[in-house]
């Protein structure tokens, strides 16, 4: 689910986009008569080209397309190198790093892509700084328009790329992107309060020769620089998550069969009972346990047993529902918590004796002993009944369907 504040950029991404292609288009339509102050022929196709396509790449399925159209006013603006009287040089830089931009988003290497299309914005934010400091730039003053131009083209290709890279991670509600956001303010706005603050202890009539690009180096690089390190700062979050939830999933499940283990079950029948009781629903406890274990282990072995185990973890598990939960109790035995009441109970246990009972599909199953299963089943019809009283009914079933000769379903009702 997207954010506001993400919707909020890559809708402002959009408009800055259309404002690019409606100014630029206005600028073609007049180059051959009345152009404005700047834009040429070139610089406009160029400008235009990055504007459209950083514009139109919102939409998923026209990406690919216009990703290739804003490369494409990158070598125009490449070409304009060799042209410097028909483009001004800050404005093809611009369109050089949008271009490349637009190649490492095809790529699908967004980060890179964004730190080109930073790079792109260093020119146009020198000329912005030098008008705010009074100062001449080594790029020179592009017109205002051509400037302006310049800047709506980056914000579209940057903000269209919002849901990927390092500007997700800005955009992010989680700590370490509110820490990002603060620091990329504090990147941002310190470098022009200092600026600003030395420009004004310069003797009257003297000029900060090349504080402006300085300003705006400053600025881009601390830009990339966080930016590379919330990207790297992201992936280790996700690793550690990964592991965490590898570590939790290994505490709540048996290593041997993959069921729930002891310790999942003292935590979530409580729960699961207490829910049942609040609804004045059923609930059912069954008790599983293959016959004769210890002597299949004597007869073949503890690694045929261990495989026995898996198997039929796996046909019980298979046997039940989504909802019900299936436990390793203990050594051979099984337990299985259901919302159901008695006559669905009788039903899944004599499914699952069935199930454990035949002999399988599968090619391994050929090399394993057959088993049967003995099952008690206790139900309590408005789990009204003490969870260990409960517990102990359907223990009382097992040894009465082992008693019975094994290989059968004993089942009780309570309140």
């Amino acid at each position: 689910m997207k954010s506001g504040l993400l919707k909020f950029v890559v809708g402002a991404a959009s408009l800055c986009g259309l404002a690019a292609v409606l100014l630029c288009a206005w600028a073609l339509a007049g180059a051959g008569a009345e152009a404005p102050p700047g834009f040429g022929l070139l610089s406009a196709s160029s400008l235009l080209l990055v504007a459209l396509g950083a514009f139109l790449a919102q939409w998923r399925a026209w990406r690919r397309l216009f990703r290739w159209v804003t490369a494409l006013g990158g070598f125009i603006g490449l070409a304009a190198l060799l042209m410097p009287e028909a483009m001004a040089p800050s404005a093809s830089a611009s369109v050089i790093c949008y271009g490349a931009a637009a190649l490492l988003f095809l790529a699908c290497r967004y980060g890179l892509g964004q730190a080109a299309a930073a790079l792109g914005l260093l020119p146009s934010l020198g000329s912005a700084i030098g008008q705010l400091l009074h100062t001449e730039v080594l790029f020179g003053r592009p017109p205002a328009l051509v400037l302006l131009a310049t800047v709506l083209a980056g914000i579209a290709l940057l903000g269209g790329t919002a849901h990927r890279g390092a500007i997700r991670i800005f955009l992010s509600k989680t700590i370490s992107g509110s820490f990002a956001r603060k620091q990329i303010l504090v990147a941002t706005v310190g470098p022009i309060v200092l600026a600003l603050f030395y420009a004004g202890l310069l003797p009257q009539g003297g000029t900060p020769l090349a504080l402006a690009e300085t300003v705006a180096s400053v600025i881009v690089v601390g830009w990339i620089t966080f930016g590379a390190t919330a990207l790297v700062g992201r992936r280790l979050d996700i690793k550690r998550h990964k592991a965490e939830a590898e570590l939790r999933n290994a505490a709540r499940h048996d290593a041997l069969t993959g069921l729930l283990n002891r310790r999942s079950m003292n935590i979530s029948m409580p729960q699961r009972h207490a829910e049942a009781r609040a609804e004045g629903q059923a609930i059912t406890l069954m008790m599983c346990d293959l016959d004769h274990f210890k002597h299949l282990n004597d007869e073949y072995g503890h690694a045929v047993g261990d495989e026995v185990l898996r198997r039929t973890a796996q046909r019980v598990h298979a046997a039940v529902r989504d909802s019900d939960l299936v436990f390793r109790y203990g050594g051979e035995e099984i337990a299985v918590l259901l919302e159901c009441g008695s006559f669905d109970a009788q039903r899944i246990a004599e499914k699952i004796r069935e199930s454990v009972k035949s002999k399988g599909r599968r090619a391994h199953d050929d090399d394993l002993p057959p088993v049967t299963i003995s099952i008690g089943a206790a139900t309590s019809e408005k789990a009204q009944t003490e969870l260990k009283e409960l517990m102990a009914a359907a223990d009382e079933c097992l040894y009465a369907a082992k008693d019975a000769g094994r290989d059968c379903v004993k089942t009780v009702t309570l309140p």
